[in-house]
């Protein structure tokens, strides 16, 4: 099937909400996201999948400064160290994460998913707007993926996640206390 964006999420903008970023915010995202990628170059997978690292990073640091901002809490853990601990939900104290992608592009999520993601989009016009899209639970995040989403032939390969699709089904999240059923 043939996923279009204005059909599957262009639609539902008018459900998002704009959050815009201090651009000395902005500024300190970037030069964090720089040590990172200074630190990640000796893991295996950043060696077999090192393009736009520094955008990935950056996208996904800004839709957790986003949510700062919208749930007025700290969210950005500044820490740099091995992956494989930061694979866990973002929010701390909520068992829900967040998933920040490019506008254009299709969020990218794991296959199988076993806690809510609130779902960014980071605007391609300006590095400090980034649109709420909603909270996705895991029976939603599970019933509406498909790998065609994935536009990297490497990480397709790797067979673990796919492209979320499920936008008009996405539960409007407002503050802090919209997730509160999730507090750990």
């Amino acid at each position: 099937m043939i996923y279009k964006y204005d059909d599957y999420i262009t639609k539902y903008s008018n459900n998002f909400i704009e959050v815009i970023i201090d651009t000395d915010y902005v500024k300190k995202i970037y030069s964090f996201v720089n040590k990172i990628i200074l630190e990640k170059a000796t893991e295996n997978h950043h060696k077999s999948e090192p393009y736009n690292e520094t955008k990935r990073f950056t996208t996904g640091f800004l839709g957790e400064a986003a949510l700062e901002k919208l749930f007025r809490i700290e969210i950005i853990d500044w820490s740099i160290g091995y992956s494989g601990f930061y694979n866990k939900p973002d929010i701390p104290n909520y068992s829900v994460g967040i998933k920040t992608v490019e506008e254009g592009k299709f969020p990218i999520i794991f296959k199988n998913n076993y806690y809510p993601q609130i779902i960014c989009i980071k605007s391609t016009q300006k590095d400090n707007v980034i649109f709420v899209c909603g909270l996705a639970t895991p029976e939603i995040l599970n019933s509406y993926q498909d790998t065609s989403l994935i536009l990297s032939p490497n990480l397709r390969a790797r067979g673990s996640k796919t492209g979320f699709y499920g936008f008009e089904h996405l539960i409007k999240i407002t503050s802090l206390k919209d997730i509160e059923k999730y507090k750990k």
